[in-house]
């Protein structure tokens, strides 16, 4: 044997002790932080900065901060935030609570409005739900027979004096007569509510 081939397993038996760079070195090994007097690094042309080995370590983006933790590894595409809506039985957007997620004072011929688990194609706007008497969920339309979503119904309510929104015209719901006061509006005189303003 070979003066080379006697230090290959020795040297092998030392990579298996110590990490090698694509195994999982701590991101303040990879940034060579040894302690708080160096507290700039940079790694892969981003800019870190850190008040120790034992701080979370903070990359300077152009529009934003980034907190790492020290101990993992740095990761170009790290885990992403995974936003999940709770619907109940019904179909109602439930808040952080667990509890029926409602537009505030908002409401049609008296009924509450609610999130509706549904959103619109192409956006993240819920479409708006009336929750009747007898627990029913029904949609509010525009004159061009559109769903209303919750920014709609916020903008209307704004736009009325207590919350009322089905005294606007150009809406209409499904609504069983069971409402206290019928305000529904005449589908033949419907004029033109433009939302936008």
């Amino acid at each position: 044997m070979t003066d080379d081939d006697q230090k290959l397993p020795s040297s092998a038996s030392q990579s298996s002790s110590k990490p090698e760079p694509s195994d999982h070195t701590s991101l303040v090994d990879e940034l060579g932080i040894h302690d708080i007097y160096e507290p700039m690094a940079g790694l892969d042309g981003k800019i870190f900065c850190t008040a120790g080995r034992d701080a979370p370590v903070a990359e300077f983006n152009e529009e934003y901060l980034i907190l790492h933790p020290p101990q993992l590894p740095f990761y170009e595409q790290g885990p992403e935030e995974e936003i999940v809506v709770s619907v109940d039985e019904r179909g109602i957007v439930l808040d952080e609570l667990g509890v029926a997620k409602k537009i505030p004072t908002a409401k049609y011929q008296g009924f509450p409005i609610y999130y509706f688990g549904e959103q619109k194609e192409g956006t993240l706007k819920h479409y708006a739900a009336v929750l009747t008497a007898d627990e029913r969920l029904v949609f509010i339309f525009d004159e061009k027979g559109e769903r209303l979503t919750t920014d709609d119904v916020y903008k209307l309510r704004n736009k009325s004096v207590n919350g009322e929104i089905s005294q606007f015209p150009g809406l209409s719901c499904i609504i069983d007569d069971t409402s206290v006061v019928d305000e529904r509006v005449d589908p033949d005189a419907m004029v033109n509510t433009d939302i936008s303003q």
